[in-house]
């Protein structure tokens, strides 16, 4: 049967080309599978074996029960993983096979053999190669070498594959600017602006004529080590190319497929045999890469790390930026040198952050090595005076003439888009002269004039707030104003500074500026305690601000434009920003006023600290005296007075007065303390006194009678409470009370006690006199007691040691001493009503 010999042909083809060039070994075996299923399937059609029908992906699974081991243990579905393989192997089959015999149907994607689709890709591609003509394979070899050189689709001049290229200047650590051409010097446009280099990638094959001049700006790569393979790789990809550009659908998606592979193919080879396949020519020299680079660690220069890999850009650059070194130098002799890399791609935000620096931002590493490059740095302050380029730009600016300005175009020349400064010599590009001129603004040296605006010394935050572009376009420069000297006579009397160093600053001496600094960063913090101090609300006296709600206020609004003045003089710290001083005589006028404000704060400040210790002895000492005492009435009448006076006296020239006033009320609390503390305590020898009665016998024979019920009880217990209230305390002195106003051994306080009308002293002589008539009544009362008839007929009943006792009182008709529990026992036995029992 034809049909079957034509579809068993077809399925050894197919199989014979996945067993010598699949890609994916794992998978071989069910790609050979999937191509035999197609094949019977072919047969199965009803005898057409050309209907573009077939098994889709998923039927190809599940028909012929396919398996890839491993599957089980990916993540997922198993069944949707295995179609993924599948779908994949048929992507496999198909690239393996150059799509050759097998197509799949875009509407039902339903894969088959096709009998009739035996074009050879690789043959029509080989043919075609054959043909190619060296136009052709040059611009194969320009589209490797655009690949590796990285260059992007966006051409300047459509036409032209001409590039606007950076290069490091080594030396300078600098990028300079210049062009990346594919063809030769007379084949690229004219009308580009001139740059600092051209390097020339010359076309291998339809070789150009040119006359080469040698010229110190030009560098040409020439590829001289064509071998076999890259031509065929160079030729394969022009060829693929070309072929796909006329086809269509999945034939042009091969031909597409396969130029890239060309493509890397070209790439690898260029790579790898980059030094010695390219002889660089610069003014005459001929050397290949290898020559070039001649004791010169390319890795180094290329500033790669240690596990990057140097590539064929980085070759190229290199190399251009060695053999161009003396044209860099020789172009702009006095060019800056960077202690940073300064690209293209930063110099921007470089120069943004020396601007911002400038203008009091924060001062980053990358900003001052900007300005240290431009010699705007001694140290670390910024000085244009040993820069170059600003004072290249200060003798322009003398040059004009007193009152001239220097305008833009007569810093920068050449065309819009390249200018630069003093090109012969520095050949500066605008962005760095306006750094330049930002440090002559920040030493006010000059004035810069941009549109709407003039920024000097005194509006350096305008560096940081315009735009870079904005301050490019900059109007001219001019000098400052000459200083007014009855201003500066005025400002430096102001901060008690001989008004003669107003004179000497006019002269170009730098001491009056230092001595004005000086006294403008002594001033600054004192404004700040003065301020928080009085926001705080510390300027109070014994319990009462010594200013007004709206005094404060208006005081505090003073001191905050005193602030804001002394700290808009700080930038003025050379003769030449003096020149730009916006100052009136009005507004030092109006700051010698809140300078007195400060000193009338400073000064009170003062006299509350010195007073405020006895004020806060004195407020304590009113709530230790009660409120009664003739003192607590005088310091009444004193704190009013003082609040008075200081409420009315600012400058606290009566401050001596305020002194003996308080002083003297502390002396005379001490006095009054002393003496209601020596009325209300005990001395040494009055507690001696209290302990013996304690001890007394008397006090020993009524607490032993105690015991004998009928005794008021009562009358000892407040006797006792009497003689312990008595507090002793002899330690208190003058010297102590002068720290404290409390005795701190006994904590008296007057007004928390309940003093009697008597001296302590007093109160316990009464006491003594109080016991002896305590004694007289027990002993009346228990002899009354005995001598009642009805006890009398009990006394018999006695036993006869107790009787005997009794007797014995009764006859002495006094207690016994000393007392004994024995007697105590025998009245209380007498007294306890005993009756008499028969037997």
């Amino acid at each position: 049967d034809p049909n079957i010999k034509e579809v068993m042909r077809v399925s050894e083809v197919l199989e014979s080309r996945v067993q010598q060039a699949f890609t994916r070994p794992a998978y071989k075996p069910m790609a050979l599978r999937v191509i035999n299923a197609l094949a019977v399937h072919r047969l199965t059609t009803g005898g057409d074996i050309h209907i573009p029908i077939g098994p889709t992906a998923a039927e190809l699974r599940d028909a012929l029960c396919l398996f890839q081991p491993g599957v089980e243990d990916m993540p997922g579905e198993p069944a949707e993983n295995l179609l993924s393989m599948v779908q994949t192997v048929m992507r496999e089959v198909l690239k393996t096979v150059n799509g050759q015999f097998i197509s799949k149907a875009q509407d039902t994607e339903q894969y088959y053999l096709d009998l009739k689709k035996d074009i050879d890709y690789d043959a029509q591609i080989e043919k075609r190669a054959e043909a190619l003509s060296d136009d052709a394979l040059d611009r194969a070899y320009y589209s490797a070498v655009k690949a590796l050189m990285e260059c992007s689709d966006d051409l300047r001049y459509p036409g032209f594959q001409i590039w606007q290229y950076q290069l490091e200047w080594q030396e300078r650590r600098v990028e300079r600017m210049g062009y990346l051409f594919f063809g030769a010097p007379n084949d690229r446009p004219t009308a580009q602006p001139e740059r600092d280099f051209y390097v020339y990638f010359i076309q291998p094959f339809d070789k150009p004529k040119f006359a080469d001049n040698n010229l110190s700006d030009e560098v040409f790569f020439r590829l001289t080590g064509l071998d076999d393979d890259l031509k065929r790789h160079l030729s394969s990809y022009a060829a693929a190319l070309d072929l796909a550009s006329t086809a269509s659908g999945g034939a042009k998606a091969i031909y597409l497929s396969k130029a890239q592979d060309f493509l890397r193919a070209m790439s690898k080879w260029l790579q790898e045999k980059q030094m010695t396949a390219f002889e660089v020519t610069y003014q005459g020299k001929k050397k290949n890469l290898q020559e070039w680079a001649k004791g010169v660690s390319l890795r180094d220069r290329a500033r790669l790390g240690a596990d990057e890999r140097i590539n064929f850009r980085d070759v190229v650059n290199v190399i251009s930026g060695l053999v161009l070194g003396q044209r860099f130098v020789d172009l702009s002799p006095e060019y800056p040198t960077f202690s940073v890399l300064v690209t293209e791609a930063n110099r921007k935000q470089l120069i943004g952050n020396a601007l911002r620096a400038l203008a009091g931002g924060t001062r980053t590493k990358d900003a001052l090595a900007l300005l240290d490059a431009l010699e705007l740095l001694d140290g670390d302050l910024v000085d244009p005076a040993n820069s170059r380029y600003a004072q290249e730009v200060l003798n322009r600016l003398k040059a004009k003439g007193h009152g001239q300005v220097l305008n833009r175009s007569e810093l920068l020349s050449g065309t819009s888009d390249v200018e630069y400064f003093a090109p012969i010599k520095y050949r500066l590009e605008p962005d760095l002269l306006v750094t330049v001129l930002g440090g002559l603004v920040y030493s006010g040296d000059i004035v810069l004039s941009i549109t709407g605006d003039k920024i000097d010394s005194g509006k350096l935050t305008q560096l940081a707030e315009r735009s870079l572009e904005e301050l490019k376009q900059f109007k001219h420069v001019e000098a400052p104003k000459e200083i007014n000297l009855a201003v500066l006579r005025a400002l430096f009397e102001l901060f008690d500074l001989p008004s003669g160093l107003a004179q000497k600053a006019s002269q170009g001496d730098t001491e009056p500026v230092i001595k004005l600094q000086e006294k403008v960063s002594g001033l600054v913090p004192r404004v700040l305690k003065a301020g928080s101090d009085l926001q705080q609300g510390k300027l109070g006296f014994w319990g009462q601000n010594l200013l007004r709600e709206e005094e404060a206020k208006d005081w505090h609004a003073r001191l905050d434009s005193l602030k804001k003045f002394t700290e808009s003089l700080a930038p003025y710290n050379t003769v030449g920003k003096l020149k730009n001083l916006r100052v009136t005589q009005e507004d030092l006028d109006g700051q010698k006023k809140n300078l007195e404000i400060l000193a009338a704060v400073e000064r009170l400040l003062e006299l509350v600290v010195e007073l405020g210790s006895t004020a806060s002895y004195l407020s304590q000492a009113e709530m230790v005296l009660p409120a009664e005492h003739p003192w607590v009435k005088q310091a009444e009448t004193a704190r009013k007075a003082l609040q008075e006076k200081l409420s009315q006296d600012r400058t606290a020239e009566h401050a001596a007065e305020y002194r003996q006033t308080l002083n003297q009320l502390k002396k005379d609390y001490i006095t009054a303390y002393i003496a209601s503390h020596s009325k209300a305590r005990l001395g040494v020898a009055e507690d001696k006194t209290r302990n013996a009665l304690r001890k007394d016998d008397r006090l020993l024979a009524l607490r032993v009678l105690a015991g004998v019920s009928l005794m008021p009880t009562s009358q000892l217990t407040a006797f006792e409470e009497s003689l312990n209230g008595l507090k002793s305390c002899s330690s208190l002195d003058e010297p102590t009370l002068v720290t404290a106003a409390v005795c701190p051994h006994c904590q008296f306080r007057p007004s928390a006690e309940q003093l009697e009308l008597i001296p302590a002293a007093n109160r316990l002589h009464k006491l003594d006199d109080d016991l002896d008539q305590l004694v007289a009544n027990w002993q009346q009362t228990l002899l009354e007691n005995l001598e009642d008839p009805f006890t009398q007929d009990s006394l018999g009943l006695l036993p006869p040691a107790s009787k005997k006792l009794i007797d014995a009182f009764l006859a002495s008709r006094k207690l016994p001493d000393p007392m004994t529990s024995e007697f105590a026992n025998a009245v209380q036995e007498a007294l306890s009503g005993l009756e008499k029992i028969a037997v």
